[in-house]
């Protein structure tokens, strides 16, 4: 976990998000129309479906919709499912959308990331020994529309990935339920919840967090099922 993130990330709640003018106004896109369900990228600009107030956001790398011939264009960052390739946090993204019927908002960067996973960790490994807090496409603009925001990322670096700290500070989430999940590679979800609940003092973090190994992607669907249970998400 890097320290100078951390506070960085605490001193600015501390200060008050309102105050420093971070409601989420400064990176919100003016576009953003993508078709609602499980293959969207950001589909959150519009009013969500009568009943269900339910959001789940994720940073996702790589993030693809693109079919493969080959298990050679596979990495342990991806997962495929009916010959279409998915990032991890992405497909699990996918699966609680689909069981909860909220909508999907993908959480990216205004500069693209190397596909390939290797290059993508030593540009963020660069970016958390800066404290970076790289630009985001746009934040989401019908925040008020929901009640419970899930967040997901995968662990980097034994942190989050700097693009979260960018979200967590910009996008305004007071009064919010923010749900966690997360994919690592070994750290489980290291001291996220601990950190993002420390930072967003204005919200209720839900403690009960879901984390699984990348290895473990075979088994998502399964693991998630009881977990959305217990948060009253029946299937």
């Amino acid at each position: 976990m890097a320290d100078t993130s951390r506070r960085a990330f605490l001193g600015l709640f501390a200060a008050g998000t309102a105050g420093l003018g971070l409601a989420g106004c400064s990176l919100v896109g003016q576009g953003g129309t993508g078709a609602r369900g499980a293959d969207s990228g950001a589909v959150a600009d519009s009013p969500p479906a009568r009943g269900n107030r339910t959001l789940v956001t994720y940073f996702s790398h790589p993030y693809t919709d693109e079919s493969v011939n080959s298990a050679e264009e596979l990495d342990n960052s991806r997962t495929e499912v009916d010959g279409k390739v998915y990032g991890n946090v992405q497909y699990t993204a996918t699966l609680i959308q689909r069981r909860t019927g909220g909508d999907l908002f993908r959480i990216e960067t205004a500069g693209a990331l190397p596909e390939s996973h290797e290059e993508t960790l030593d540009i963020t490994e660069a970016q958390q020994k800066e404290n970076a807090r790289p630009k985001l496409k746009k934040l989401v603009k019908n925040i008020d529309d929901y009640d419970a925001v899930f967040i997901g990322y995968p662990i980097w670096w034994y942190d989050l990935p700097m693009a979260m700290y960018s979200f967590l500070e910009q996008q305004d989430l007071k009064g919010k339920k923010v749900i966690l999940f997360s994919v690592h590679g070994g750290n489980e979800l290291a001291d996220t919840v601990e950190v993002i609940t420390d930072g967003l003092t204005e919200s209720t973090v839900v403690q009960n967090a879901f984390t699984i190994s990348r290895d473990d992607m075979e088994s998502v669907e399964s693991e998630l099922n009881p977990w959305l249970d217990a948060l009253g998400y029946k299937s």
